[in-house]
């Protein structure tokens, strides 16, 4: 069965999520972080992308991020996610495939969206029971908005206030995960709908 095209915006702003085949551990010690953090930047200089918000997990990564057209996100992502294969294959002298599936792209309507839902991928190891609070996490884009350090991954944007989005989100509830991790878009229902409809076009074709 072939593949549906993606739909991608030029321009958009998206939640990138990316998994591992059967949830298996493939981020493991904090040296397989941080490399896995250097590819995204020179994946960043190869393919640029403008990114706002992420968190990588043992077992997955989320980027909220702007992509100027779908080819440059590909390969942007597949950069990424295949230099770390090589390095799994190396270090852990790993078989087979490491990645469960093409990674997913859930369009963000504007900025509030956005920040909302980089906050939410922030939260995420709070809600697996790693940590007591987001900021007790290295491995997000969470400290770097509280502090004067950066890693250069991170590029500016507005926000509605300072550190605080206009939509208001519990990011530990049930709702909110589906709201972020199941829908097929973020945003207003007219936003999601617009999105659908533009998504059958596109599979029709």
């Amino acid at each position: 069965m072939p593949r549906q095209a993606r739909f991608i915006e030029p321009n958009g702003f998206y939640h990138i999520i990316s998994r591992s085949l059967n949830e298996m551990w493939i981020l493991r010690d904090n040296a397989d972080f941080e490399y896995f953090k250097q590819l995204a930047y020179t994946a960043k200089e190869k393919f640029p992308i403008r990114l706002f918000h992420y968190v990588v997990m043992n077992t997955h990564f989320h980027m909220v991020l702007q992509a100027s057209d779908h080819t440059t996100l590909s390969k942007h992502i597949a950069f990424l996610k295949w230099h770390y294969t090589i390095w799994m294959r190396k270090k852990y002298n790993w078989k087979g495939p490491l990645w469960r599936e093409r990674y997913k792209s859930l369009p963000i309507e504007n900025e509030d969206y956005l920040y909302a839902c980089g906050m939410y991928i922030e939260y995420n190891p709070v809600r697996a029971g790693i940590c007591a609070a987001p900021e007790d996490y290295p491995h997000s884009s969470y400290r770097e908005y509280r502090s004067s350090t950066s890693n250069n991954l991170l590029d500016d944007y507005e926000m509605t206030t300072e550190l605080k989005p206009s939509i208001q989100v519990d990011y530990g509830s049930e709702i909110t995960k589906n709201i972020f991790s199941l829908c097929s878009a973020i945003g207003s229902s007219t936003f999601i709908k617009q999105f659908k409809n533009a998504s059958k076009c596109l599979s029709q074709k």
